[in-house]
């Protein structure tokens, strides 16, 4: 049994397990070195001298996309940030709340930023140009929803190969979406539930995410916002996901705050004494 509830019990009122923020990563595996890309390059009739000029275009083309996206979905265009300090999330939350976007697209946000990619230079060894791994900086995209499915979430795409996507959801976010659907009240604070009307139902609903599709559902978003992939890259060539940052939560909700007043000094110092506190 969980220790807490065993202790506390009483005063507890519901417990939530699951999903809190998940980080995904998108990998085009044939393009992700440097040779990969020369064979690609070869088979689109593109020297690799020329590799800087192909990029550019293809970005420009992204970039384009992007800003028709936007247009369509959010009656606005792109919107530059000019440093790599601004938080996007706070600008997509700011925009949210001015727009009053319930769900859907809340805005896309392009910002240059360090990348990795490649860079032609002569090799000697083979007497003809070649390209290297190099580092690098170009323009990345942000695209910020209300999801009705998922929630607040975001996918970061860079535009210049080899075009690395990455997709943040919270399983939070993702659970007040499926307790609207299902009708089911609650409260919540930012990422905090502090009242829900059927705990076991939100727990359910918890585990459901762990069926998820994890494919399918990632790569639908990455075609969302990566439409001219096929056209650039071939219909063949697909991301390769990875989990990046993951983080399971319970959560405790208390009867009300009286009752958990007098344990807050008591939950702060055992945090602190074994490293649990991170705030």
């Amino acid at each position: 049994m969980n220790t807490l509830l065993h202790r506390f019990g009483s005063i507890i009122k519901g417990s939530i397990e699951g999903f809190d923020r998940l980080v995904f990563k998108g990998t085009l595996k044939p393009i992700a070195f440097a040779l990969g890309m020369q064979a690609f390059l070869r088979s689109q009739g593109v020297l690799n001298k020329d590799y800087k000029d192909w990029v550019t275009k293809k970005s420009a083309a992204i970039i384009e996309s992007a800003e028709a996206y936007s247009q369509k979905y959010c009656g606005r265009g792109t919107i530059y940030i000019p440093s790599i300090n601004i938080r996007k999330e706070e600008l997509a939350h700011d925009l949210q709340k001015e727009s009053g976007v319930k769900d859907g697209l809340i805005g896309v946000w392009s910002c240059v930023e360090s990348c990795k990619t490649y860079r032609s230079t002569f090799d000697t060894a083979a007497g003809y140009p070649s390209l290297q791994h190099a580092d690098s900086r170009c323009k990345h995209l942000y695209f910020y929803y209300d999801h009705p499915d998922y929630g607040f979430m975001s996918v970061r795409l860079q535009t210049w190969a080899p075009y690395g996507i990455q997709i943040a959801i919270n399983g939070r976010e993702w659970l007040r979406r499926f307790l609207d659907k299902e009708k089911c009240g609650y409260i919540v604070d930012g990422n905090k539930f502090l009242h829900i009307d059927d705990y076991e139902l939100a727990q359910r609903l918890l585990n459901s995410q762990l069926d998820t599709n994890w494919e399918q559902m990632l790569s639908g978003f990455a075609k969302e916002v990566f439409p001219g992939m096929s056209e650039i890259l071939g219909d063949r060539m697909k991301y390769y996901w990875t989990l990046w940052q993951s983080e399971m939560a319970t959560d405790y909700i208390f009867n009300d705050p009286e009752s958990l007043n007098p344990l807050m000094e008591r939950f702060v110092r055992h945090a602190i004494m074994t490293g649990t506190y991170d705030r």
